[in-house]
This record gives C-alpha cells, sequence and structure tokens, in this order.
C-alpha cells in the first residue's frame, strides 16, 4: 500500500515563510526603529524652525513671506536636503535590500532544493516568501513614510504638495515604489542568482522608477487651463503649474520670452498684458487632485508589482533548475 503526501495547508506555508526569513525581516525592523527615530527627533528641529522663521502658513504673494521663507531655507537648506536624498533612496533601500536576496540567496547557498522538497513545492514556497515579506514591507513603509511625509512638509509651504520630494514621500505613492523596487529585485535574484547584482538593479530601478513617475504625474488627469492678468506672484493657492503661454490681440500664441521682447522690460511686459490685449494662459492641476493623483501612483505601481512577482514565480516554476 502506497501512502499519500499531502501537502501543507496555506496557512503552514505563510508560518514557514516567516519563520524561514525571519533575520531579514528583523534586520529590516531594526534599522527601520533607527531611521524613524532619527525622523522623529530632527524633524521636531525642522518644524520648530518653521514656525520661529514665520514662514508657516503665510502668502508667499507677500515680500515679507518670502523673505521669511528665505531666511528658513538658509538655516535648513541642508537638513532638508539630506530628507530629499533619503527619499529618493528609500525605495531602492527597502525594496531592493529585501528583495534581492529573497530568492538569490537560496540559489547562492545551495538550499533551493532542499527548501523545494519540503512538501510544499517551488511553486508554494516561493509565493509565501513574496507574500509573507512583501507584507511585511508594505506596512513598516506605510509608517516610514507617515512619518516621513510629516519630516518633508516644510517644503509643502514653499511649493505645495505637489512638490516632488512631498508627493513621493506620501504613503500611497512610496509604498507602491517600494513594492514595484521590491518585485523586480526578487525577479533579478531569481533570474540572475546572485544577490548583488540584484540589489544594484533594484536601486537603480528605484531612481527610475521616481523619474518616470515624475514625468508621467502631471498627465494622470487633463490639466485645467487658467488665463491670467498679471507678471505678479498672485497668492498661493498650491496648484501645480504645467505650461504657460501668451496670445496676442489676434489670438495667435506666443512665448513669454516674446512678451518680453514686445514690451522691452519686465514693467512693459505688464503693461501689454494689463492694457496691450495680450493675455498669460496657463495649464495646471488643482490641489484638490492630490490624493487622487496619489492613489492613481499607487495604483499602477502597485499592479506592475504583482505582475513583476508573478514573473518571479513562473520563473521558479519553470526555468529555475
Amino acid at each position: 500500500m502506497s501512502s499519500l503526501t499531502l501537502a501543507p495547508p496555506r496557512s503552514a506555508v505563510l508560518r514557514a515563510a516567516g519563520l524561514r526569513h525571519r533575520p531579514a525581516l528583523r534586520t529590516l525592523l531594526g534599522v527601520l526603529a533607527g531611521l524613524l527615530l532619527v525622523l522623529a527627533v530632527t524633524g521636531y528641529y525642522v518644524h520648530a524652525g518653521l514656525d520661529r522663521s514665520g514662514a508657516a502658513g503665510c502668502d508667499m504673494a507677500l515680500r515679507t513671506c518670502n523673505e521669511r521663507w528665505k531666511e528658513f531655507l538658509r538655516e535648513y537648506g541642508a537638513e532638508l536636503a539630506v530628507g530629499g536624498n533619503v527619499v529618493y533612496f528609500l525605495g531602492g533601500a527597502l525594496g531592493a535590500f529585501v528583495g534581492a536576496p529573497l530568492l538569490a540567496r537560496e540559489f547562492e547557498h545551495g538550499t533551493v532544493r532542499f527548501a523545494w522538497t519540503q512538501g510544499a513545492g517551488r511553486t508554494r514556497w516561493t509565493v509565501g516568501g513574496l507574500v509573507v515579506v512583501g507584507g511585511v514591507l508594505a506596512v513598516v513603509t506605510v509608517l516610514t513614510a507617515a512619518v516621513l511625509n510629516w519630516w518633508i512638509t516644510p517644503l509643502a509651504a514653499g511649493g505645495g504638495r505637489f512638490a516632488p520630494l512631498v508627493f513621493t514621500s506620501a504613503p500611497p505613492a512610496l509604498v507602491g515604489r517600494v513594492l514595484l523596487v521590491f518585485a523586480l529585485s526578487a525577479l533579478a535574484g531569481a533570474v540572475l542568482r546572485r544577490t548583488v547584482v540584484a540589489v544594484g538593479i533594484g536601486v537603480v530601478a528605484s531612481v527610475a522608477t521616481t523619474l518616470v513617475a515624475e514625468s508621467l504625474r502631471f498627465h494622470y488627469r487633463a490639466p485645467l487651463q487658467d488665463t491670467v492678468h498679471t507678471l505678479a506672484q498672485t497668492s498661493l493657492d498650491h496648484r501645480w503649474e504645467g505650461g504657460l503661454w501668451v496670445t496676442d490681440p489676434a489670438g495667435n500664441t506666443l512665448g513669454l520670452g516674446r512678451l518680453y521682447d514686445l514690451g522691452g522690460d519686465y514693467y512693459g511686459a505688464q503693461k501689454l498684458l494689463g492694457e496691450g490685449g495680450y493675455s498669460l494662459h496657463e495649464s495646471y492641476q488643482p490641489e484638490s487632485r492630490y490624493w487622487p493623483f496619489q492613489f492613481i501612483e499607487f495604483g499602477w505601481t502597485t499592479a506592475l508589482a504583482v505582475v513583476l512577482g508573478a514573473a518571479a514565480v513562473w520563473w521558479v516554476r519553470r526555468r529555475a533548475v
């Protein structure tokens, strides 16, 4: 009589995957705990400086407000620049360093066949690792992004929430990018079987994904258009301004530089807008679209992450030997 070997239940596979990757998850949590502590302390310092400068909540159309903002940047600009670099690197640091070893380490250490013969098979082991580690990564990224977004919000006082660093550090956008880099790094590790190379690919992909998202973001929804009749800065409503163009009295389109040429200087160009029949037009995204844009970006990056994760599972199942 032959006996049948029953596959372990899904919950057992997930628990086993968590135990197998527990050292990496502990390291991840320890690093992020230290990062959160640093952000909390330095963030209090930066926000207190913004309040002392008087730039928080003032109208950027006023000269006094601009002077306060410049004073704040002179004192705290370096700290904000460091925080901005952390935002750009964080997706690669989290996604790549966690995703790359997920499958590549098994091949490098020669333990891959042992893992596949523990009753669940290569497909279930791979899916279990991706789900457990990816889920923990998403949760800790949400917490980190919430603190990071609070840390960097002084930049929104001058440029609005659509400023690239502010937008990228918000939880939905950052979580989607981290998951995308995680899945890509896991796939690269499975295909190339080299952890260091997969980490490098993930870090490069993190920066590239950020740049691609910035180039696409303004077009997530059709921009609105507005007509203004002054070159002076108006009260800040934190809209995301796109292109500017000028129309003459006959309705012909010309560039802003041409308006200055016709007017001779700033005041002459202003007079053409006020009395000469010229109009200045702009395309923009209103601030009310900030959260819809956040979830649009989260949606396409997460969908791409799922596709890459599925590709990693397919590769392990069909190609890995």
